[in-house]
This record gives structure tokens, sequence and C-alpha cells, in this order.
């Protein structure tokens, strides 16, 4: 390790050391200035160095020890937080989908290249017809089959080619729909890529050029990044992937997901349309969403799935929504 590196170190130690700020709060408001790209890229490296909560503390208790010698003596019911320390946690919250936005077009679970053409063309048309004014990817919208830690038929295996032809997919998105906003859901296949650098290339998982929405270009076609735990509010409309939630799709996905979230919800993920509406005892609807994918119905990992081809259109006014949930045979809709 270069002196430069170990002093960058000795610097962060000392800045924690002396901060007042807990330990999460740092890493978000330092990270740039020592050259991270995100906040964890820090706190992996404090981590890594032993510069910690605890060591902290035991440096403050060590110093303030040796310029004393006592321990001030204070009335714990005046402290109003008896001096237990603040949470390392954070709540996880959905973002909101700006206002003026009315026509929101959703496609999930594209897997490309390994999408089915023919269906994917149909939802593009179609979505293009209907004037949508904010295209949502919802999750799953390139497949990662090259770095999959499941059983890869090695002719598929090239992962050079697969990145090419994302690449071409996305810029080819944008021309279609040159002038809406474009929000990309970071779904479970999305995650293969940050997994692969971490457990492969650990050393290269910080590099700037490599980050996601950078190494496929998604910065330069102003699409709007939206992280893989997150959610998305469209009026009273949560919109996820499908993989944030505990436990697979059943026999109908809808109403396993209406038994999981009790709100009006919509996901990707397990490939199949459905739709369950229930009432509550204030006279209130619930509407529940699954929609289809847009990839191959019979894959070799499970030829002979109930999965079908769709996609969803979503109308806002006044904070409410509707949803369109549309299904696409044989390359037409449903």
């Amino acid at each position: 390790m270069t002196e430069e590196t170990e002093s960058k170190y000795e610097a962060i130690r000392n800045h924690y050391y002396h901060s007042q700020l807990p330990l999460n709060k740092f890493h978000q408001e330092y990270y740039m200035n020592y050259g991270y790209q995100k906040p964890k890229g820090l706190r992996d490296a404090m981590m890594k160095k032993g510069i910690t909560m605890k060591a902290r503390t035991e440096f403050l208790l060590k110093n303030k020890l040796q310029k004393t010698h006592v321990l001030k003596e204070f009335d714990i019911n005046e402290v109003t937080n008896f001096g237990i320390q603040p949470s390392i946690g954070k709540e996880y919250l959905s973002m909101k989908l700006p206002a003026g936005i009315s026509k929101v077009g959703i496609m999930s679970d594209i897997h490309f290249p390994f999408h089915d053409l023919d269906a994917l063309l149909c939802a593009i048309k179609h979505l293009r017809e209907q004037q949508i004014d904010c295209l949502y990817l919802n999750g799953d919208i390139f497949d990662f089959y090259s770095i999959s830690r499941h059983e890869k038929d090695k002719d598929l295996r090239d992962f050079p080619r697969e990145v090419e032809l994302c690449r071409d997919f996305v810029k080819k998105l944008r021309d279609i729909f040159p002038s809406i906003p474009i929000y990309y859901k970071m779904g479970n296949h999305e995650d293969r890529y940050a997994r692969s650098l971490a457990i492969q290339a650990e050393e290269f998982a910080q590099i700037h050029d490599l980050q996601f929405e950078i190494f496929f270009h998604l910065d330069k076609l102003n699409f709007i990044m939206v992280d893989t735990w997150q959610g998305t509010e469209m009026g009273d409309l949560l919109v996820l992937h499908g993989h944030e939630l505990y436990g697979g799709g059943g026999i109908n996905p809808s109403q396993n997901l209406f038994n999981k979230v009790l709100c009006n919800t919509l996901i990707g993920h397990v490939h199949k349309t459905s739709t369950t509406q229930r009432k509550t005892g204030f006279k209130e609807f619930i509407n529940t969403y699954s929609t289809g994918c847009l990839t191959a119905l019979s894959p070799k990992y499970m030829p002979f799935s109930q999965h079908n081809h769709g996609f969803a259109i979503v109308e806002l006014e006044n904070g409410k929504s509707k949803v369109t949930n549309i299904m696409i045979k044989d390359g037409k809709i449903v």
C-alpha cells in the first residue's frame, strides 16, 4: 500500500474520530470528499481499516481519561437520549413520480438479449401510439446470462456481446421515446452485475466507469435510475419489480401480492398477467397487479412455465391511478 493511500486512511480516521456525526451520516456526508462514488465505498474502506464507531468510542474515552483522569458526573435524568448511540440503520423509502405525468408505460422482464422480439415490438408500438409521457422499465430489463450463478450454455456465454446488445437496446429506446422521462428500475437480474463485480473483481467495484448506469451509458441517455430496493409511488399505486418481496408469485401472483402489501401495487418479476381487487370495510377498493414479461416463454430452465407476454399502462389524475394490464399473444394484444 502506498504512502499516499495510507495517508488517505489516516485522514479519514482523524476526520471521523473528531466528528460528531453518526457513522452512517458520516458515510453519506463525506464519501465524495475521499474519492468514492457512493457512501458504500467509504463505508467498506473504513471497515477494512478498522475505522468503526467502537474504535472512535475507545479513542475518545482513552484521550479523555489521559487528559482528566476522572469521569465527570452527570444526572442521567437530564440526558434526553440517556447516552444511547444513534441507530446506524435507515428507512428505505419509495420515490415519488413527479407531478405532471399523466400516462406511464410499464415494461418489465425483457431479459435482453433473450427477449421475444414480436412481443417487445408490440408493446413499444402500442405505448408510442398511446402517447405515453413517461416510460418505466420495471426491472430485469437485461438478463446478464453470462455472469449468472446458474447453469449456463457455453455457446451463449459471451459477456462482451451481451453488453453490446444491451447498450444498443437502451439507445434504441431513447431514439423511440426521445423527449419523455425514462426510468430504469434495478431488478434481481441487474443485481447480478454488482454481485459479479463484488465476488470476482472486488477491487474494480468502486471504479467510476464500471458503475451500472455509466457502464451501460444510461447516464448519457438521461435515464433515471431506481435502486434495487426502492419502489416508486405513482399516485396511489406502488410499483415494485417484485424481488423486493419475500417469496414467489404462486398460482395467483396478484392475490399473493395483495396479502403482502395491502395497498394498490403493481409488480413484474413473475412473468404472469393477473389482477386482484378487494373491498375494505370502509368501501374502498384495493387493486393489485402482476404484469406479463417480454422474454421467451419456454426457456431451457423452465420449458413448461405458465408465463405470458404483457405490459401495462398507468393513467394518473388527481393522485388516483388507473391501470390497464395488457396481455400479448402471438405478437398481438389480446
